[in-house]
C-alpha cells in the first residue's frame, strides 16, 4: 500500500469498515430476494440519508451519514400485517435464510479474503539456509556463515528445515558431515553437535531463515480455513473471559476507535496487515451479531427457534418492541465507547 496522508489512511480504514457493513447486509438482501421477500431498504451507515436511489425491485437503496452499522428493512417487519407479501407471514424457515445470511456472507468474506492474501503474500516457511550463529558453538567453530545453504547431513538431502534438525538431535553427539553451497562454491565441513543442558537436546549452534511463501490454491484455501477456525475460538473464548471473568473491558472500542486501530495499523504493516484487519474484524463482525441480544441477528434467529418449535410466533408487536429496545440500547453503548475512544486518541484519560 502506497504511503498515504493520515487522512488516507482513516479514509482507507472507513472503507474497510463499510465494505464489511455492506457484505453482511447484501447477504440479508440475496437471501431475502431468493426467498422472495420484499426488501424496503438497503442502508449502509445509520443517521440522516446522504444518498438514496430507488431500484427496480422497488427496494431503496441508501447511503447514510454515520458508518457504524446498516440494515436492511424488510416489508411488514415487526408488526402485525394482513398482506401475505409483509415478512411475518413468511415462512419461518424463509426468515430465518435471511437473517442468518448476513453473518454467513462476513464469513465468506473473510475466507475470500484470506485466501487471496495466502495465495499473494503466503506464509513465513523456514528455508534450510542459515541466518544466524551462536558464538561458541560447534557451526561457528566449523567455518559456517550466515548465508550458507545446507544441501546434505551425512548423505540426507536436506529440503526440509525439519529435516536437518532431527539428524542433529539424534547424532548422540557424533560428527556430521554437511554439504554446504556458499554463493557458486559446495564444500564438504564436519560439525559435531554438542549436547545443551537448557534445551535437553544436542544442538550445532545455527538457526534457519524465514521466507515468505505465497500458497497454491488449494493449500490456501485449508490454510485460510484455519485461520478463520482459529479466529472464531479465540473470538469465543476472548468473549467468555468478557462475560465472566470481566477480563478485556479496557481493549473494547467503539467504531472511532477501530477505525484508529486500522489507521494505525495499516500505516506501521502496509496492505498485508490492512487485509489480516479485514478477515479479522468481518469474522468479528458477523460473530456478534450472531449473539442473541436484541437488535441483532442472534435475537431474531431465537425468536424464530421458538416459534417454530411452538409452531406458531410471539406477539409481533411483543417482539418488535424488543428489538427496537435492543436497538436503541446498542446506538447507547456505541456512543459510549465513541466518547472514551475520543478521550483516549487525544491522551484526556
Amino acid at each position: 500500500m502506497a504511503q498515504l496522508t493520515t487522512l488516507g489512511y482513516i479514509l482507507a480504514a472507513l472503507f474497510m469498515l463499510g465494505v464489511l457493513i455492506m457484505f453482511h447486509e447484501l447477504g440479508h438482501y440475496l437471501a431475502a430476494r431468493w426467498c422472495g421477500i420484499d426488501v424496503k431498504e438497503f442502508a449502509i451507515g445509520m443517521g440522516p440519508k446522504i444518498f438514496s436511489r430507488k431500484g427496480k425491485h422497488g427496494t431503496l437503496f441508501s447511503l447514510r451519514v454515520l458508518p457504524v452499522g446498516g440494515f436492511c428493512m424488510y416489508y411488514g417487519e415487526d408488526e402485525e400485517a394482513p398482506d401475505p407479501r409483509a415478512y411475518n407471514n413468511q415462512p419461518v424457515w424463509k426468515r430465518f435464510l435471511s437473517v442468518i445470511a448476513g453473518p454467513f456472507m462476513n464469513f465468506l468474506l473473510a475466507l475470500v479474503v484470506a485466501v487471496m492474501f495466502f495465495m499473494v503474500w503466503g506464509v513465513e516457511m523456514p528455508v534450510p539456509v542459515i541466518d544466524k550463529l551462536d558464538e561458541g558453538m560447534p557451526a561457528i567453530e566449523a567455518g559456517l556463515l550466515p548465508g550458507d545453504r545446507i544441501l546434505e547431513i551425512d548423505g540426507v538431502p536436506i529440503t526440509r528445515t525439519r529435516d536437518a534438525s532431527d539428524l542433529i538431535h539424534s547424532s548422540q553427539g557424533m560428527p556430521l558431515v554437511f554439504i554446504v553451497a556458499r554463493g557458486e562454491e559446495e564444500f564438504a565441513v564436519a560439525v559435531t553437535p554438542r549436547y545443551v543442558e537448557e534445551h535437553e537436546a544436542y544442538l550445532t549452534g545455527f538457526q534457519f531463515g524465514i521466507v515468505q511463501t505465497p500458497l497454491p490454491f488449494g493449500p490456501a484455501i485449508t490454510t485460510s480455513a484455519s485461520f478463520c477456525q482459529h479466529v472464531v475460538v479465540v473470538t469465543y473464548q476472548a468473549l467468555g473471559d468478557l462475560i465472566f471473568r470481566g477480563q478485556g473491558t479496557e481493549g473494547i472500542s467503539g467504531p472511532v476507535g477501530i477505525v484508529n486501530v486500522i489507521q494505525q495499523e495499516t500505516r506501521a504493516g502496509g496492505l498485508p496487515i490492512y487485509l489480516q484487519l479485514a478477515v479479522l474484524i468481518s469474522i468479528n463482525l458477523g460473530l456478534m451479531n450472531l449473539l442473541p441480544i436484541p437488535g441483532l441477528d442472534g435475537s431474531r434467529l431465537i425468536f424464530f427457534i421458538v416459534e417454530a418449535i411452538r409452531r406458531k410466533p410471539l406477539n409481533r408487536n411483543v417482539e418488535g418492541m424488543i428489538h427496537f429496545v435492543g436497538v436503541v440500547a446498542l446506538l447507547g453503548v456505541i456512543l459510549v465507547f465513541t466518547y472514551q475512544d475520543v478521550l483516549n486518541i487525544f491522551g484526556v484519560r
